[in-house]
């Protein structure tokens, strides 16, 4: 039996509310819906679990996206753009830079 995935769908736009129309015919899915971005969003996630979080980029405040990748670094945050039909994957893998050489190797990396 595969284990159920939670999925946190942030915000309320009619761009948001079609995507949920057709995840709610996965079943490997467990969708947890939240109209605007909690206070302390961090700490809500804690609570929650998901293993991942779908928001809309052109959400008003999409700012707590950098804030929560650094709290929450395991976490796949997916931004979707209804302008562009374009879906941003963000996930944290905080890498030490002690030096400018250290910095050009990372870049380097990808």
């Amino acid at each position: 039996m595969a284990a159920i995935s939670h999925l946190v769908l942030l915000g309320n736009s009619v761009f948001l509310a079609g995507i949920k129309a057709q995840l709610e015919q996965v079943s490997a899915l467990e969708l947890i819906t939240i109209d605007s971005v909690p206070a302390d969003v961090a700490s809500w996630v804690r609570r929650v679990r998901p293993q991942a979080v779908l928001f809309d980029l052109t959400m008003q405040h999409p700012d707590f996206a950098v804030a929560l990748l650094r709290e929450q670094p395991g976490l796949l945050l997916l931004g979707v753009d209804p302008n562009s039909n374009e879906l941003l994957v963000l996930s944290s893998h905080p890498q030490q830079a002690l030096s400018v050489s250290d910095l050009v190797q990372i870049i380097q990396q990808k």
